[in-house]
């Protein structure tokens, strides 16, 4: 009898791309617009989030070249390889926890943003629960069914995002995109730096690249994850702008949700599209906070032995006590940017020097 063929524990590279790409597109777009418009004028925003994706975009391919190196190898192990074990475990431990978090954000902020616009009337803590217990029954099954969520998932929200942006086209003014290229140097930096959590997901091949039939492919398919964020994060600024101007959109909390609600169907034919838009966009947020989840439970299995299941009864309580810990949105601005930090240093400065040991070590063997 053949074997189905998804019923391997094995993922290609075209879901590699897939899986970066829902990492990228969660929370972070939501709030992308706000947080570049409020140090850029105009359109100049574009030119930060080109930056930062061109700069990401070279060290996400530097990280897949260099561990790619070490196929079927988990984190542990090939930092071990590299780095002594004392070191790995430092690493491997410090990654467990800021996915821990990243999972614990996530449910925290998709709780807030439910009440904000579906269930005005329902606790912050009952909405982060009920959302957690989904994650949760999620995590608690095969690995590669839940990576290959994002097959079925991601094209449906690139879909509605993409009409939901052009269904703005007649709003759009051009008095809204100017003056154009009369933000300072500064501003272009700051609006640049603003992105880094939006961008910095591409860090989970740190574990998945294990899971690849062929790690050759890593480096190319890396790419191609972190490309599609790009062209997204560019059309929805774009149209952002041109719909609300700068200065409105550096004040909305949400504008990539706000824009939704300024389509008008013909005759009243669909009423609140943002909950349309805001519904299929949570497929995204539980992709991307499952995956989290994954990788923190997967990096304790390699450092503690405990098995999967003990350590999803001990970190769940763990994520929901840190997801309705704080207390206001700037609570939740500084975890994402603690977050963005770590992500900067796995994502960025460990390519940097792991590469650099690869090189080291080669020398070393010829020698």
């Amino acid at each position: 009898m053949k074997t189905v063929e998804y019923a391997d524990q094995e993922i290609d590279g075209k879901e590699l791309a897939f899986i970066i790409a829902s990492m990228m597109i969660g929370i972070g777009v939501l709030t992308l617009p706000r947080l570049v418009a409020t140090h850029t004028k105009g359109l100049d925003g574009l030119v930060s989030i080109l930056f930062s994706g061109s700069f990401f975009l070279f060290f996400g391919w530097l990280l897949a070249k260099s561990i790619s190196k070490f196929p079927k190898k988990s984190f542990f192990e090939y930092t071990s390889d590299m780095m002594t074990k004392p070191v790995a475990l430092g690493l491997t431990s410090i990654l467990a926890l800021a996915f821990l978090f990243t999972c614990a954000l996530e449910t925290r902020v998709i709780a807030n943003i439910s009440k904000l616009y579906m269930f005005d009337q329902t606790p912050i803590e009952a909405i982060a629960l009920t959302f957690l217990l989904v994650v949760v029954y999620c995590v608690s099954g095969s690995r590669v069914a839940l990576l290959r969520l994002n097959l079925m998932f991601l094209p449906i929200v690139l879909t509605v995002t993409l009409i939901v942006q052009f269904s703005n086209i007649s709003l759009f003014q051009l008095s809204n995109i100017q003056p154009s290229f009369t933000t300072s140097l500064n501003g272009y930096w700051q609006g640049a730096q603003e992105t880094t959590f939006s961008f910095i997901g591409y860090t989970v091949i740190l574990v998945y690249i294990s899971l690849l039939k062929s790690p050759k492919v890593a480096p190319r398919m890396t790419m191609v994850g972190i490309g599609i964020p790009i062209l997204l994060y560019l059309v929805i600024y774009t149209i952002t702008i041109g719909v609300f101007g700068n200065l409105a959109t550096s004040e909305i909390i949400y504008p990539t949700i706000e824009i939704a609600k300024e389509i008008e169907a013909p005759g009243g034919f669909i009423e609140r599209f943002e909950s349309i838009f805001f519904t299929v966009w949570i497929m995204t947020v539980f992709n991307t906070c499952s995956m989290a989840f994954d990788i923190s439970i997967h990096l304790l299995h390699s450092i503690t032995k405990l098995k999967r299941k003990t350590i999803i009864l001990i970190l769940s309580p763990l994520i929901y006590f840190v997801a309705v810990t704080p207390e206001n949105a700037y609570q939740i601005q500084l975890l994402g940017k603690i977050l963005a930090g770590i992500g900067f240093f796995y994502g960025v400065i460990f390519p940097v020097i792991f590469f650099s040991l690869t090189k080291i070590r080669k020398v070393i063997q010829h020698a």
